[in-house]
Formats: structure tokens, sequence, C-alpha cells
């Protein structure tokens, strides 16, 4: 779904001109907008699918499409990771609580996790991970014994300093044997860019929670403004857990695309 924010700033005509640029950008990447303007939200929740994508405008000032498009979020189809995979979280923020110490918040990418359960967190500057244990789990202000896949959690972790707990780590099982990576080759399109995108290209990649910078070496030299192609992506600081498959996005500037991982072992 594309949710154009801010609408009250311009007048109608320039919100339906982004619209139209939206719906132009979205055909060239083989998608189906659906104006949920025109076409309700009835059709926006029975038609969304991976090629089929509602297009909507709103504005927090004057809240105008907000109702709309709560609308659509509770009518959706509930989906989540498997429950019965390995225990994924990546880390979206940690805090400090006193008494309880470090926690780490985040979404349950796939399977569960209970209080007393011992984890891996990392990877750390050196690609290493530590081995803490579950204190308590916290679910919407509410202490649960146990949480599942979908769920947006407060982990309190034993064994770490909130300080030592960063944005884009990974909680896991401390049986599992995790290999984070400094380099990945990836399929990309540029979406926008102003000239041409050559070897040592420096965006910032997000990567489920990760949000780094990170070089680009494309496999034919260069990209330019709508090309897709295959390059190796180099974190610039550190390393992270990235898997095959994974979806992401890099920015810089007013230049944009997006990309899939393809191989985390591009030298083997």
């Amino acid at each position: 779904m594309v949710v154009i924010t801010k609408a009250d700033m311009v007048d109608d005509d320039r919100v339906d001109e982004v619209e139209r640029e939206v719906e132009r950008l979205l055909h060239e990447v083989g998608k189906t907008p659906l104006s949920v303007a025109r076409h309700g939200v009835g059709a926006a929740v029975e038609e969304i699918d991976d090629t089929v994508v509602p297009v909507l405008a709103t504005s927090a000032v004057t809240m105008d499409g907000m109702d709309t498009l709560d609308e659509i979020l509770e009518r959706l189809p509930k989906t989540a990771g498997p429950e019965d995979g390995t225990f994924t979280m990546y880390v979206d923020r940690s805090y400090k609580v006193t008494g309880v110490g470090a926690v780490a918040s985040g979404t349950i990418r796939s399977g569960t996790v209970e209080a007393g359960d011992e984890l891996l967190l990392g990877p750390m500057q050196d690609g290493s991970f530590r081995e803490v244990e579950v204190r308590s789990i916290e679910m919407h202000y509410h202490r649960v014994d146990k949480a599942r896949a979908g769920r947006i959690v407060g982990i309190a972790l034993k064994g770490v300093r909130e300080a030592d707990v960063e944005r884009g780590m990974v909680l896991l099982p401390r049986d599992a044997d995790p290999d984070p990576v400094r380099e990945f080759e990836a399929d990309v399109m540029v979406l926008n860019h102003p000239t041409r995108i050559g070897e040592g290209y420096e965006p910032v990649v997000h990567l489920e929670t990760v949000s780094e910078a990170a070089a680009f070496y494309p496999e034919k030299g260069r990209l330019l403004p709508g090309d897709s192609g295959t390059t190796r992506v180099r974190f610039k600081f550190r390393p992270y857990m990235v898997e095959e498959g994974q979806r992401f996005v890099f920015r810089e500037g007013q230049s944009k695309g997006v990309g899939t991982v393809t191989d985390v072992d591009p030298d083997e």
C-alpha cells in the first residue's frame, strides 16, 4: 500500500499529480495501482495482493484519509511468521527500566519466546554474539509469559547492559549458529538518482531494523536511473545478520531504490 502524506500542504491538483506519478512508478515495477478514493475501501481490501497496490492520500493535520487508512488496516487479514519456526526478532529500539535493566523492543519475526528462555544477542561490533536470558516479556504495557510471531514486544534481558543493545541487532535461540556478514550480493532497482550509481556509491540501506551506510559495487560497473541489476553491498562500519530473500530499501538524498538479498556468501 502507498500512503501519500501531508496532503494538507498542497492543493487538490498537486495531490492528483502526485497520485498519477505514484501510479506511473508502480506500473514501471509491474504493479497495478488501485486508487482508494476512486474504488473504495472494500475494493482495496479485496484486491490487495502482491501485484495490486492501493494508493491513498492522507493528512495527519486535517485527519483527511486517516479514518480510511485505519479501516483498511483493520480489515486486512492478519499475517505473521510461522510460530513453529526458529525464534527471531530484530531489535527496533532499546531502553532501560529501573529494577529490570535492559529491554529490547521489536516485532517477533518467527517462532515464540518465553520468560526464562536463553538467547543470543548480536552481532556486536566485532561480529560476536552475547548470551542473554529473557527476564520478562511485556506486550501492550502488560507482562506476559509467552509471545508469538507477529507480536510487538519488549523483552527484558539479563546479561547485557542497555548501552550495548542497538537497533539492527537480532535475538536468536541459544543453540543457533549465526553467521553475520559485512558484505552480500543483491538484485536492485534504482527508482530515482540524478546521475549514475558507480562503484563505491554509499547510500543508507534499510533492511529489517538495520539502517546503515553501505558501499555499492555494481556488477557492470554502474547503474542508471530505472536500471535493474546485480551489485555487491558492503556495510561501512560493522556486520549484521542478513539472509537471502530479505528485501531492503536504499536512500541517499533524493536518490532511492529497492533490492533483494540474493547471496550472503558472494566469495564462495
